[in-house]
């Protein structure tokens, strides 16, 4: 199948194709305020698209009013378009889609190729929410998406659906200033407003903004994130050392937030998965999925304790957030048995040092961290910390370790790194791809998570378990226990919850099924079990699981069936941000989670324990002991 590439102005006859060049690529709507609008909803109606259009807006003044503009690249594929956002996420959207959300959104105004460009945006939008929601109604069905949609959404669901989470930033609102500067304000509701030259515009009226915060996007800022010399960050902020016989190390922590900065971006939002202002402080979701609450107070204190110093004041105020972050997790997160297990005492115990490994674990990193060896970080541009003693590490830039003001070679066989992006596969057809998973509802737990399926062969049973928690937590469906799953030319692009993306090829996929030797008399469940271990070893492959995955798909299959330690499994799947240790009363009282000895792992359902397919009574059963692993999602 041919595919034509949209480079130039958006057709809404889905026959024409529109090739390079017919349009200029600087071309901006003349006025974007004016170009379309939102209608308000009728009486009584659930109706309110001002936050899609203020959205769709600012991406038009930010990017360009075209959909080539707006998103990476816009195909040509059959009656509808592969689309790949500006984030990397690809989805196919029907003619049969675009024409539903055309007729639905109510989009008024004079400019007729600003609204049609403006209703191609809003059904990406929709076509993403259904794809990505956990809700199985939602999920099945691209008009009961689209009628959830336009009940109204916020600016910044809208942002992130949109694709825009690298370059968005929330400012106070007395800082958008500059002629013709354009930000988004969310109203009271499920609405918002567009921002421009200091005036509020939402269904044809302005106003004063009224609210405190406002979201813009920054296409400049994120190309000064990427062009960054290594320099600038290298040196705007540094650990301090010690005084004579102080307990003091917060060198790990620098020199992985230094790498995250290269990895990522030095700003919050690109270090985190959203920082939004709330309840004195800030709600705050890390990469892998972790939320926690940080108050003004505790970043204060943080800030205070670390002696982050250096010439970029905001590298450093930066840093110093991303070390506070830090140390609330640990708070959280970290086993002590002391009544106080206040923010106070995780601060004075962090100030001590830590691994970088623990480290990048708990600033939400888990799904990105790569033990490498040391020529790795040899090659331009490389990125990498390495532990040089007891819990002090170094910052290494291209093979350079950087530690106290000193340079000197890498000194350790090992470091860490941060895995970088990975491409997108080639999109195609969605809807020309058999699924790899069943058809069961996201959300929809087993029916028979005993015998529908069940370990075939001694040593996967790490992996075993870890799978039918995940499915008794979030559903049956992979859908549903990963982010995404985009179907490519040879394959499937699966992005797991904690920011983890791989590659799953048919051929990987069908191995899989082999090696597994899962059994069970669900077939249904079986394709899924099959696809989740997949995903899995594949996983491993990329991480070189015990030191010899990476040889092959085989050899990663291998190191998930001969035994693993207890966790293992549920990391791989993406849930290390939703697992807790627990114990055998917590779960033979009911708590879905998994209990491991030196022999065997099993999962635990409702006080029942998995015998190979058969349940058996935890309570009293030979499990019932304290020298076991308990582990539970949450």
């Amino acid at each position: 199948m041919t595919l034509n590439v949209l480079n130039a102005g958006f057709a809404m006859n889905i026959g024409l194709n529109v090739f390079p060049g017919e349009q200029e690529a600087e071309e901006r709507p003349a006025d974007s305020v004016s170009a379309f609008s939102s209608t308000e909803g009728r009486f009584a109606e659930h109706f309110d698209t001002s936050s899609h259009s203020a959205v769709i807006k600012m991406m038009m003044v930010t990017f360009g009013p075209r959909p080539v503009d707006m998103f990476s690249e816009v195909r040509r594929v059959g009656d509808g378009y592969v689309v790949t956002l500006k984030d990397g996420y690809t989805l196919h959207l029907s003619g049969h889609e675009l024409r539903r959300t055309t007729a639905a959104a109510r989009f008024v105004g004079s400019d007729s190729g600003a609204m049609e460009n403006a209703n191609f945006a809003l059904a990406v939008f929709v076509k993403r929410k259904q794809l990505c929601s956990a809700d199985s109604s939602i999920n099945r069905n691209f008009d009961a998406a689209l009628s959830a949609s336009l009940q109204g959404e916020t600016a910044f669901n809208l942002l992130k659906g949109m694709g825009m989470k690298r370059f968005m930033r929330r400012l106070p609102s007395h800082q958008l200033i500059g002629k013709d500067a354009v930000g988004v304000m969310e109203a009271h509701d499920f609405g918002a407003s567009l921002i421009r030259n200091g005036v509020a515009h939402r269904f044809d009226r302005q106003y004063r903004p009224d609210r405190p915060y406002v979201y813009v996007l920054d296409n400049a800022g994120q190309t000064r994130h990427h062009a960054e010399k290594p320099a600038g960050i290298l040196n705007g902020f540094n650990a301090v050392e010690p005084r004579f016989g102080e307990s003091f190390d917060v060198s790990s922590h620098a020199a992985v937030i230094k790498m995250i900065m290269l990895r990522f971006g030095q700003s919050l939002t690109d270090m985190l998965e959203s920082v939004t202002p709330a309840g004195g402080g800030y709600e705050i979701t890390m990469k892998d999925g972790f939320a926690i609450h940080l108050s003004q107070q505790e970043l204060k204190q943080a800030s205070q304790a670390s002696r982050f110093a250096g010439p970029d004041r905001e590298a450093v105020s930066q840093a110093n957030f991303m070390w506070a972050v830090y140390v609330k997790r640990r708070q959280l997160t970290r086993f002590d048995p002391a009544p106080d297990n206040s923010f106070e005492r995780a601060l004075s115990s962090a100030l001590k040092g830590d691994t970088p490994y623990r480290v990048l674990k708990d600033l939400g990193m888990i799904g990105f961290l790569r033990l490498v060896a040391a020529d790795k970080m040899q090659a331009r541009g490389a990125a990498g910390v390495i532990n040089t003693f007891g819990y002090s590490s170094a910052f290494v830039l291209e093979g350079v370790q950087h530690s106290a003001g000193s340079k000197a070679p890498v000194a350790r066989s090992y470091g860490y790194m941060l895995a970088g992006e990975i491409p997108a596969g080639l999109p195609i057809d969605s809807s020309a791809v058999v699924s790899p998973t069943s058809d069961v509802p996201v959300g929809i737990k087993p029916a028979d998570i005993w015998g529908g399926f069940y370990q075939g062969v001694e040593g996967n049973c790490v992996t075993v378990s870890a799978i039918k928690a995940a499915m008794m937590k979030y559903g049956q469906n992979p859908r549903g226990i990963y982010k995404s799953i985009t179907p490519t030319r040879d394959g499937f692009t699966v992005t797991l919850r904690d920011g983890c993306t791989v590659h799953l090829t048919h051929d990987e996929l069908k191995k899989a099924r082999e090696g597994s030797h899962f059994k069970g008399a669900d077939s249904g469940l079986l394709k899924d079990a099959n696809f989740l271990y997949a995903v899995s070893a594949k996983r491993a492959q990329m991480e070189n699981h015990e030191f010899r995955a990476a040889a092959s798909f085989e050899a990663a299959m291998g190191t998930l069936n001969d035994g693993e330690s207890p966790g293992d499994a549920l990391r791989r799947l993406g849930l290390y941000a939703f697992t807790r240790q627990s114990s055998v009363q917590e779960l033979a009282g009911g708590v879905i989670g998994t209990l491991a000895n030196f022999r065997h792992s099993v999962v635990v359902v409702d006080g029942a324990l998995d015998d190979y397919g058969a349940p058996t009574r935890l309570r009293t059963s030979g499990w019932m002991r304290e020298d076991g692993t308990a582990l539970k999602l949450v």
